[in-house]
């Protein structure tokens, strides 16, 4: 077996979940939506403001002005702000995805989530997605999933550090071009990525993650179309950012105890800046190193 097929199998064995591979679904009737959720966690500033009654998926009118209210529109770049500002007044879907808590470094997971076309990258090597996601700018991207759906995705404001205190606000505008619909369908969206860490008694660190969605689609028919099946398509979604925070988990892990696989693997993505490539390799030897600490 050649050098690289071997590695590639030994990476999917160990990273994804064991016993159930990740699986990032992918519904038609949904492609009208830009594909940038399945790229994009959010989360929320402080853990322990969560109480056990926030962690289901919602679509609640005080959900909703929490998550506004959340989104400083001043503190927005001038070029976006009118445009996330029309998305959050008109928006014709909005849907609270559920809480997800998973043991992970959080300083990796603050990494991936600044840097969503590196984890992409890695899905694609592991052929677990055909979705494509190209860095055009310092917090500009290009989306497609290359079956129609095609998009830009903006980081607009954003406050991070390596506890994984995060707050990631996105905007992004697409199309769909395809089956069922004779003509493209545009549409925008707003995101916010909010997140917290935290130390358990088992000294094992952990991040929680919440993403706000709000998505404005241009066509009233198709709006129709799209709150009649939102709660299907939103148990998907839902399910799509468990499966990624799940990914991420175990991403996590496999560095704790086998950073230079993971090194194998991050060198092998060609679209990925060498700059980008070297700081998540040493964010895996050193939780490799924290890891170590720990036992």
């Amino acid at each position: 077996m050649p050098r690289c097929l071997r590695c590639v199998l030994d990476v999917a064995q160990s990273v994804l979940h064991r016993d159930a591979p990740v699986k990032l679904r992918n519904l038609k009737i949904c492609r009208f939506v830009p594909a940038l959720v399945i790229c994009c966690l959010v989360l929320a500033p402080r853990v322990s403001c969560w109480s056990a009654g926030n962690m289901q998926a919602t679509t609640s009118k005080s959900a909703r002005q929490e998550a506004i209210r959340a989104i400083s529109l001043k503190k927005i770049h001038p070029k976006y702000r009118q445009a996330v500002q029309q998305v959050l007044n008109d928006s014709s879907l909005y849907r609270r995805l559920p809480t997800q808590m998973v043991d992970c470094n959080p300083e990796l997971f603050t990494f991936l989530a600044q840097n969503p076309e590196m984890l992409v990258e890695i899905w694609r090597y592991l052929g677990i997605t055909k979705v494509e996601v190209q860095r055009t700018g310092a917090n500009t991207f290009r989306l497609t999933d290359n079956s129609g759906t095609t998009g830009k995705l903006f980081i607009v404001e954003q406050s991070c550090d390596r506890r994984a205190q995060n707050r990631i606000v996105m905007y992004a505008e697409g199309a769909y071009e395809g089956k069922p619909f004779k003509q493209p369908v545009r549409a925008q969206c707003v995101l916010l990525l909010r997140s917290g860490s935290f130390k358990e008694t088992n000294d094992r660190q952990y991040v929680a993650a919440r993403l706000d969605s709000f998505i404005h689609i241009e066509r009233t028919s198709i709006e129709l179309f799209a709150k009649a099946v939102h709660p299907f398509v939103g148990k998907t979604a839902d399910r799509n950012f468990g499966d990624t925070l799940q990914f991420i988990s175990n991403f996590s892990s496999e560095a704790e105890t086998r950073p230079s696989t993971i090194e194998k693997l991050v060198s092998r993505l060609p679209r990925v800046h060498p700059e980008r490539q070297d700081r998540l390799i040493q964010i895996a030897y050193q939780s490799s190193v924290l890891g170590e600490s720990r036992k």
